[in-house]
This record gives structure tokens, C-alpha cells and sequence, in this order.
């Protein structure tokens, strides 16, 4: 598509209990709109399914847009967060009704970054405009040796935040004056969930999960196997008791009744030894999970990048420092670029400068 013809790119990013949106203009240089809606939880939870949300969140959204008197005729694209869909190569795709399908089906994990696809297709169709996602949730080039785990009945799979990994790496890199191609990095994004990957020249080889990898505010990442198997059966707890304590009720907030970290440094502030001791702990799993991604690099890390709304925490960075700084440089790069991300890769496509990908 030529240049002159790209208007603006609307951007759908929905997260467990909010759904980002904005619009980029003027080649994404500028934002014509933009909106974070936080949804009621308890109407979040009337919902069977993730995809069920699909029409409450879409018609917020032109709702929302039809206020602002915006013009959906000015939209080239609708791009979305990629979602839990398993086989997806890194980059970006576009939208078809089979990706649809299978974005909405209840057979995936139930993941609100699925929702991404079902909401950018269902806006662009009536439009007659593209769709697409990019960086999915599951789009990683795992090494074959990566996805052994010991039962052979369970491959690992590669879930990691790798939307905003790259654009944070691609960051990094510009500003040594250097093509993020070129670099091994281990990226480490920390919020609610933390994941950690190991990204040579560019591909995702090997990532620490939030269900494998390190303890986080609501996640309990990996626990000792044995003991977690006789939780679920002592007829005490459900399938979905269990399924909270791995994601919703895990991690910080399992041992502190809290998944706000600026709660559990004023409990440490106020001599509470207890949570200073947790929260040491999370950075101890959290560097080890690092270390342990450093093999499938070989030793050979340029970087390591430490991002996500969590690494504002001066404090929590500090003690990962002291754990793993051994290994390589420790940027640290708090918050998160994935609307940026998201409209760049979209932007890239519509003018030929990447391929596009179709399931």
C-alpha cells in the first residue's frame, strides 16, 4: 500500500479488566484518540468465556469512539494484541475468519489477550479494512531442546510477553546506534504476571513462563510439583481453586493478601520483615530465572532488559542486580511500549516493509 493512502491505525490491546485503545496518525506519529477503559470486574465475570466479552467490549469501544466524533471511515487497519493461540510465528498476521475461529474457541486458555483478534476483525470487517496482530502471546521460536520437559505427554510452549521484549530490545539497540538483529538479549517483563526470554538475533529461543518461571504479584510461576500434586487432591480444593493460585491468586498476594507492590514496600518501610523476606524472594526467583535463560544464549548476553510496570520498583531491581548482574549489563526500562509496538509492526505491513503473515 502506498504511503499516501495509510491514514490511521486503530490499536485494541484488552487486558483482564481494561481494554486500551488508540489511534495513530500522520505515518504513527502522532495519536488522534486515545482511551484506558477499566471494566467493572464483577460484570467481567458474568462472562463464561473470554471471546463471550467480545460484543461488551467492542460496542464500548465505537461507543466510546462515537462521543469523540471520530470518524471510523479515517481508519486504514485494525491491529489487536495477539492472543493464547498455539503455532504462531513472531511478526504479525492478518486477521482471517480461521484465525477467528480459533481465537474463540473455549479450548484455548482463557487469556483476555485472545481477545485482541476476535475485536480488531469484528471492527474492521463491517469497515471493509485489514486486520491484524502482532507479536503474539505465543509467537516464540523455541529451540527444540526448549520445549522438552520431562513428561512426554507435556511440551513446553513459548508464552512470554514478546511484544513489548522486542520493542523494548529494538529500543535498547537504537540507542547504541545498533540493529537489535545483531544482539542476544534476555528480556524480563514484570507485572501482574512476569515472564523472561532468551531473544537471539531477534528470536525468541527460550522463555521462563508465568506458570514455569518466577513467582510474581499474582502469580505463583513454578512450585514445587510433588507438593502442588497433593493439593489437588486433597479434596479441598477445586480445579479452578487450583487454576487461581497459579493465576489470580498466586505469588505477593498469596503470601501477603496484596499484587500491589507499592503496598508491599510500605509494609517492608514500616519494619514488616515478613514481606521484605517475600519480597526478596520474588528477585531471587526472578534473577534465577534469568541466569537459568543465559544457558540458551550460551553465556554470550549482551543485555539484559528489566521492564513492565513492576521494574519502576527501584528497590525489587536493585536486588535482581545483585543476583544476576554477574551475568551481563542490567538495563533497566520500566513500563511498556506494546500500543507503539503494535501500530509500528501494523504500519510496517501496510507499506510492504514486513511480511504478513496468514494462518
Amino acid at each position: 500500500m502506498d504511503a499516501k493512502e495509510i491514514k490511521d491505525i486503530l490499536v485494541v490491546n484488552p487486558g483482564s479488566t481494561s481494554t486500551k485503545i488508540t489511534i495513530f496518525t500522520n505515518d504513527n506519529k502522532d495519536i488522534a484518540y486515545e482511551e484506558n477503559v477499566v471494566h467493572d470486574e464483577q460484570k467481567i465475570l458474568e462472562f463464561p468465556t473470554v471471546a463471550s466479552q467480545k460484543n461488551y467490549r467492542k460496542e464500548m469501544i465505537l461507543n466510546l469512539l462515537d462521543k469523540a466524533g471520530y470518524d471510523l471511515k479515517n481508519i486504514t487497519a485494525v491491529v489487536g494484541r495477539g492472543g493464547m493461540l498455539f503455532g504462531l510465528e513472531g511478526g504479525g498476521y492478518q486477521i482471517n475468519e480461521k484465525m477467528y475461529n480459533k481465537m474463540a474457541s473455549p479450548e484455548l486458555p482463557q487469556h483476555a489477550s485472545s481477545l485482541g483478534a476476535l475485536l480488531a476483525y469484528s471492527i474492521a470487517e463491517p469497515l471493509g479494512i485489514p486486520s491484524y496482530i502482532y507479536d503474539s502471546t505465543m509467537g516464540c521460536d523455541l529451540l527444540d531442546i526448549a520445549k522438552i520437559t520431562g513428561i512426554s505427554e507435556i511440551e513446553k510452549y513459548g508464552a512470554t510477553h514478546l511484544l513489548n521484549s522486542r520493542a523494548m530490545a529494538i529500543s535498547y539497540a537504537k540507542s547504541k546506534g545498533k540493529d537489535y538483529k545483531d544482539m542476544n538479549f534476555i528480556n524480563c517483563h514484570m507485572g501482574g504476571g512476569t515472564t523472561a526470554n532468551a531473544m537471539r538475533h531477534g528470536k525468541v529461543i527460550d522463555v521462563a513462563a508465568y506458570d514455569d518461571g518466577p513467582m510474581a504479584p499474582e502469580r505463583s510461576g513454578g512450585v514445587p510439583l510433588l507438593l502442588f500434586n497433593k493439593l489437588c487432591f486433597d479434596g479441598k480444593h477445586t480445579e479452578e481453586d487450583m487454576e487461581k493460585l497459579i493465576a489470580g491468586k498466586g505469588g505477593l498476594y498469596s503470601y501477603l493478601g496484596t499484587k500491589d507492590c507499592r503496598d508491599v514496600e510500605k509494609m517492608i518501610d514500616d519494619g514488616d520483615h515478613y514481606a521484605a523476606m517475600i519480597y526478596e524472594a520474588m528477585a531471587f526467583q526472578v534473577a534465577k530465572s534469568i541466569a537459568g535463560l543465559s544457558c540458551a544464549l550460551e553465556g554470550k548476553v549482551d543485555v539484559i532488559i528489566l521492564t513492565g510496570g513492576v521494574a519502576y520498583s527501584e528497590r525489587l531491581t536493585d536486588e535482581i542486580k545483585k543476583y544476576c548482574g554477574h551475568i551481563a549489563p542490567i538495563e533497566v526500562m520500566p513500563g511498556e511500549k506494546e500500543m507503539e509496538a503494535l501500530a509500528n509492526g501494523t504500519l510496517r505491513m501496510l507499506k510492504g516493509e514486513e511480511e504478513t503473515k496468514i494462518l
